[in-house]
């Protein structure tokens, strides 16, 4: 018996590290440069991503990372703080562009964060403690949020030839008019909205042109959340009796993760690029004070039947499986794919229940015909 396969290859659960705010741009915090940079430094000796090259992807190759990048300067970081800030657009500075493009030819992937992420409130206070209005929930109209949000996808693709498909809202903060915003920009895929369940999958779409509701479930700092300091002194007080009690939060975690695989659901795993704020304070799930966390990740991972796949992959397969029909006629399968997005490249799999033998085909809009033995 044939039939069409939920994930990829047939692989059991996919799997994407989501890194927030990757920005051209740097805070001088710390003594070490991997701390201070958001991605200023690309990929040189003493960068964030070298940082995490050589702690997590030399170890794990396979990995595939979303990088969320708002197009402007990230207003986050505060320049009237007491730090040296640096900061500039995407485009503005071409070793940035090189990077971006760097990045996607590894397989990795540039979404939309936004165009500088909001505002504060208080400009001479460098705390976002509320202090701190994120974008989507400034757009007065739908038509300032579209013109805005379309206007960084021609900046990826102007500045670096990038075409972006999706994305996700600065801090998933949103006002009633959010999603029509989304939906008119015409995006394939949009982190909607986080959801930390570990309940059966359940597919989710928004808006008239169905965008694929990308779920955020599972904490990069799982494993490390109740131990490490942020420098904020109300915090880190409670963290002196919160870290007794991580060992049992960690065994939680891999439950949750386990659950996440057993029910076949997309694994998303949220971080954010540097630990540094202009307000001088660790930012939480950040990849320096997650290090560990994540080592522990994916090497649990690694025992099972896993895609590593980014946010576009994961979400263009989804629209493939749900947009075919199969059919067997004497030694042909006969697929009907409704591309009505005019994507390109599709792959689709097709198991045999009886041998367990996949086959990938590419297939165009149309009837598709595929002989078997």
């Amino acid at each position: 018996m044939y039939k069409i396969a939920k994930w990829y290859n047939n692989y059991q659960a996919p799997v994407v590290l989501m890194i927030d705010d990757l920005s051209d741009a740097y805070i001088n915090v710390y003594e070490d440069t991997y701390k201070n940079d958001w991605g200023y430094l690309c990929d040189t000796e003493g960068s964030s991503f070298s940082f995490l090259k050589k702690e997590l992807l030399d170890k794990f190759p396979e990995i595939k990372i979303t990088f969320f990048t708002p197009y402007l300067r990230h207003n986050v970081i505060n320049e009237k703080s007491k730090f040296n800030c640096k900061k500039f657009d995407v485009g503005e500075r071409e070793v940035f562009t090189h990077f971006l493009k760097k990045l996607n030819l590894l397989g990795h992937e540039i979404a939309h964060h936004g165009s500088d992420h909001g505002k504060y409130t208080d400009e001479n206070n460098s705390s976002t403690f509320k202090n701190w209005t994120h974008e989507w929930a400034l757009f007065n109209s739908v038509e300032e949020g579209v013109r805005v949000t379309k206007k960084g996808v021609e900046v990826f693709k102007k500045a670096c030839d990038i075409g972006v498909v999706g994305g996700k809202y600065c801090g998933y903060i949103t006002i009633d008019n959010s999603q029509k915003i989304i939906d008119k920009c015409d995006f394939f895929y949009w982190c909607d909205k986080p959801s930390y369940n570990v309940g059966e999958f359940e597919e989710s779409f928004f808006g008239e042109n169905k965008i694929i509701s990308f779920p955020t479930n599972f904490a990069g700092n799982s494993f490390v959340r109740l131990t490490y300091l942020s420098g904020d002194k109300n915090r880190d007080k409670k963290k002196k009796i919160l870290k007794y009690f991580q060992p049992l939060y960690s065994l939680y975690s891999y439950w949750q993760l386990y659950k996440l695989y057993k029910n076949r659901n997309i694994i998303s795993i949220q971080e954010h690029n540097s630990p540094s704020t202009s307000a001088g304070t660790a930012q939480s799930a950040n990849i320096v004070s997650d290090i560990k966390s994540l080592n522990k990740i994916f090497k649990f991972l690694s025992k099972y039947n896993i895609w590593h796949a980014n946010c576009k992959d994961i979400a263009k397969y989804i629209y493939v499986r749900d947009n075919s029909s199969l059919e067997v006629v004497g030694n042909e399968i006969i697929v009907n794919f409704n591309n009505h997005k005019n994507l390109k490249n599709c792959v689709l799999s097709i198991i045999n229940d009886t041998n367990s033998k996949v086959d990938n085909v590419e297939i165009i809009d149309g009837i598709n015909t595929f002989k078997f033995t």
